[in-house]
């Protein structure tokens, strides 16, 4: 009778067992992706509330946000990183080349020849696609890079973070200069673009003021101060950064970022009033032209071996280049850039910023209604949000391409490794024989000595 229940608890017992071992799971892919779902709450709040995080809201996203956030993250990277590698990318003109000729150069062209697709294919005199929408792609294209995501998806990548906050500050220095310029050279004009061309550039100087104010306080004061730090209290920093998990804290303040970005794109109410086809065309193409940029950065900071041989007989190579300054020179030629770089690359050179985009929008615009202004900046919002969300599972791959090279590389190192002590083996057995059959022979002929004298006898 005391031994029936014993089944029933044991049962019990694997039930519970499972049940535990599910929950790890599930706790496990929370912990993996919790910046993914992260950003899915983000979108969620920003949504249901978003005069919460939008400009102007509750809690100032404007200030709290977009100078405490990012000025915590580049704070905290300018305590991490070394200003020897520091130092070293800003000296490295072919990684400024590769990504601020993608960023400001390469997309533009490919986002012009897109729009003129859709023109030539009757999207606009169709009501399809809105015209406004085609205006702030172009207005996108044209932007520099992002102030925060890229830095923060390169170094959870595993790649160089300090040639992204490089590329960082010289984009949009050189961004918000060279922007206006390229959006008044390329967008369309005829039929509904007469009724939306911007106005003058005299307008532009509180813009540009408020890009460097921001640039200044949020990225470049905190990382000098980060590195300040850094230089005076290593050890002191070194278990700050290790007890407090502020690296992961980057990810937070990054969470944050993306929450005032969704709130600000959901209070416009351009993205509810807008025709449902242009919010939709916008949406798709913005992803697919992401990973389209994304891939081109790749394939130009890590080149086919093919490649490079083609293009440096053309251009580094020719005869013309060889009348060119040395620096000149190694800035244009065509080789593989170290995996940790070409991380950085894919994640500056596709990405651009809300930071340049939206108050650029505003003052080139100011002459005309609300709903316009808001309208042309719907596609800025878009891709900025977008970005973010196909960025994080760039980051798994590359993660993952990251490891793997490493593996190879280490498998190949214990390959060399064995088979040289292979090699030396064989020689020291080679060695020993010989020496066994020169030590072996005097005693041969001492016993054959010894048997003549024998038969002698």
């Amino acid at each position: 009778m005391s031994e029936s229940p014993r089944p029933q608890m044991r049962s019990e017992v694997k039930k519970r067992s499972g049940a535990s071992r599910a929950a790890k799971r599930v706790l496990g892919f929370i912990w993996s992706n919790w910046l993914v779902l992260g950003f899915g709450l983000a979108c969620v709040l920003g949504y249901f509330f978003p005069h919460v995080a939008a400009r102007g809201g509750i809690i100032r996203s404007e200030y709290s946000i977009l100078y405490g956030g990012i000025g915590l993250i580049f704070f905290i990277n300018g305590m991490q990183l070394s200003p020897a590698k520091l130092k070293e990318h800003v000296t490295n003109w072919r990684l400024h080349f590769v990504v601020q000729g993608i960023n400001l150069v390469l997309i533009p062209v490919i986002q012009l020849i897109i729009v003129h697709i859709v023109i030539a294919a009757g999207g606009v005199r169709s009501g399809t696609v809105d015209a406004s929408i085609l205006v702030g792609m172009i207005v996108v294209s044209c932007i520099p890079t992002t102030i925060a995501s890229n830095v923060v998806m390169t170094r959870n990548s595993g790649g160089d973070e300090a040639a992204a906050i490089i590329e960082v500050v010289i984009g949009n220095v050189i961004g918000s200069f060279v922007s206006p310029w390229l959006i008044y050279a390329f967008l369309p004009s005829g039929g509904e673009f007469d009724l939306l061309k911007p106005a003058k550039a005299d307008t532009l100087g509180p813009m540009y003021a408020n890009v460097m104010q921001q640039l200044g306080l949020s990225v470049l004061l905190p990382l000098v101060v980060g590195q300040g730090l850094r230089w005076t209290f290593p050890k002191q920093v070194s278990w700050t950064l290790r007890t407090f998990y502020l690296a992961q804290f980057c990810s937070f303040l990054l969470m944050l970022v993306a929450w005032s970005t969704f709130s600000g794109a959901f209070q416009t109410g351009a993205l509810n009033t807008l025709p449902k086809s242009s919010v939709i065309f916008n949406v798709f193409l913005n992803i697919a032209e992401y990973i389209l940029f994304t891939a081109i950065c790749y394939w130009i900071a890590s080149p086919p071996k093919v490649v490079t041989k083609i293009v440096n007989s053309y251009v580094a190579d020719s005869k013309l280049a060889s009348c060119l300054p040395g620096l000149l020179r190694r800035a244009m030629t065509v080789k593989k850039m170290p995996k940790e770089l070409v991380i950085a690359v894919c994640f500056c050179g596709a990405a651009k910023t809300t930071s340049v985009g939206i108050p650029l929008v505003a003052a080139m615009w100011s002459q005309l209604d609300n709903f316009t202004i808001s309208s042309i900046q719907v596609p800025v919002l878009l891709y900025t949000v977008e970005q973010v969300f196909v960025a994080q599972f760039f980051t798994i791959f590359f993660k993952w391409w990251l490891h793997r090279a490493k593996k190879a590389a280490l498998d190949a190192e214990s390959t060399t490794t064995r088979e040289g002590l292979a090699t030396d083996e064989q020689q020291d057995t080679i060695r020993l024989g010989d020496g066994n059959i020169n030590h072996g022979a005097p005693a041969e002929l001492l016993n054959a000595s010894m048997l003549r004298e024998k038969q002698v006898s």
